[in-house]
């Protein structure tokens, strides 16, 4: 794939953004433990004396919260992984709905026993649940001569991908493993665009503003769809835009009351009065159908707008518009998976499906089924994934402008919270209740008191 040539300067400057826009991840690529420095195959260290298949398969459970196209991914790497471990290991994949539905349950187990050995967790989650000290740091595995990896596999792992197994609020552990990464881009209906006299997506929000009410005015149609739930994550990574960290990055306090995010405010609230921003439980039913020229989402819908759309119209996805010239940014999304205390031999297996999930093969199916961005680089190279990019254009856009400026945001365990407390301060806004300098002095009080219960 084009990546091969383009990745070290790419690398480097993703490396770059992530250790100098200190977002809370640490350094893109920490030095692997010392035993992975070397090829060399002895006994395990991590599993020492466990023979899986001796007595029978182990038997272990994966949570996971995909659905659909993402939940069929599931299912064909769970039966590979199956298939090559015959005798061994049996995974058991099941579906817990949406990720608060899935930490929900999680918790519960914590409390009352029947914990998975491999659950899917974002940062926040994975925070929590070691202060519950029920998952398993990964090092030891990682830095097993028989069951772990090389550096040269390693070296694979693209390097904010593996920055976020390694975030500093670890402790200088690793204490989760790739799933999948997508960013936040916006989608477009090019042709409704052009209607209106333009080519993409505009660059900067002050221009997306008039861009907006442009496109709304000359087509009749809403300019961007948004969901009618809570919008505070989002909120929170336009703000990003502009070089304004929402959540401090030592985690002190929070940001919201500031011009910035008034200027975003406003524009959010001008754009909802002149019917520019249409609100919508299903936000990819409105784009698709032509209903709304724009959609701001994840990067890992590609797939199914291909599916959806067909050819309704042209499309295409780029990165979302920027506060401020000179940098570019956009938040990295996608679930990683932590490995549960259980038992030596269930570890073990768990860490063995985990090793092979983030690996080529498995990411080049994931990838190629779900839009969402491959945690290794020899992944693009494989042909499965070089054949898909090809055939869907909007994916190699997305890898193109939208991933090299993904970073993760500051990784507090309270963000949950936070985000759902400044969700409500805009859903004040845009109801007309509050104005936006008031919205904002409530999304601020908020989100700090919600920080506090965190701590």
């Amino acid at each position: 794939m084009y990546l091969t040539k383009l990745f070290p300067a790419w690398k480097a400057s993703l490396a770059t953004l992530l250790l100098l826009s200190t977002i809370g991840c640490g350094t893109p690529q920490q030095a692997a433990p010392a035993s992975t420095q070397t090829d060399k195959r002895d006994e395990p260290k991590a599993a020492q004396g466990i023979e899986l298949g001796k007595n029978g398969p182990i038997t272990i459970d994966f949570w996971h919260i995909q659905a659909t196209i993402y939940g069929d991914a599931i299912k064909e790497m769970v039966a590979a992984f199956n298939k090559e471990y015959e005798g061994k290991i049996i995974v058991k994949e099941v579906f817990q709905g949406s990720y608060d539905d899935l930490n929900k349950k999680v918790r519960a187990a914590l409390q009352g026993g029947g914990l998975p050995a491999v659950a899917m967790s974002y940062e926040s989650d994975t925070l929590e649940y070691m202060k519950a000290d029920k998952i398993v740091p990964l090092d030891d595995y990682i830095g097993d001569p028989v069951n772990g990896l090389n550096k040269a596999a390693l070296d694979d792992i693209m390097p904010g991908v593996l920055a976020r197994q390694r975030i500093p609020e670890y402790n200088g552990k690793t204490m989760s493993w790739p799933h999948g990464n997508s960013s936040m881009g916006v989608y477009y209906n090019l042709d409704l665009l052009k209607k209106a006299g333009y080519e993409k997506p505009a660059a900067t929000w002050q221009e997306f503003e008039k861009m907006a009410l442009d496109i709304t005015d000359k087509t009749g149609i809403p300019a961007l769809v948004m969901g009618n739930g809570n919008n505070g994550g989002t909120f929170r990574t336009w703000l990003r835009t502009y070089g304004i960290y929402p959540i401090n990055l030592d985690q002190s306090g929070v940001n919201y009351d500031n011009p910035q995010a008034l200027e975003l405010a406003g524009m959010i609230k001008n754009l909802v009065d002149k019917k520019a921003i249409l609100f919508a439980q299903d936000t990819e039913q409105e784009f698709t159908n032509g209903r709304a020229a724009m959609e701001i989402g994840t990067t890992a819908r590609t797939s199914s707008k291909l599916d959806l759309v067909k050819d309704k119209f042209k499309w295409g996805i780029t990165l979302i518009p920027q506060g401020k010239s000179g940098s570019k940014v956009t938040e990295l999304y996608g679930g990683n998976q932590v490995l549960f205390k259980t038992t030596p031999e269930k570890q073990l297996a768990g860490w063995l499906f985990m090793k092979y999930f983030a690996e080529s093969k498995a990411q080049s199916i994931y990838a190629a089924k779900t839009g969402y961005f491959p945690a290794t680089l020899s992944a693009q190279n494989t042909d499965l994934l070089k054949k898909n990019y090809s055939d869907n254009p909007q994916k190699k856009q997305a890898f193109d402008e939208v991933f090299p400026y993904a970073r993760i945001d500051v990784s507090s365990a309270a963000r949950n919270k936070m985000d759902t407390a400044v969700g409500e301060a805009l859903q004040a806004l845009t109801a007309g209740k509050l104005s936006p300098a008031d919205a904002l002095k409530k999304a601020q009080a908020d989100s700090t008191k919600a920080l506090k219960e965190f701590k």
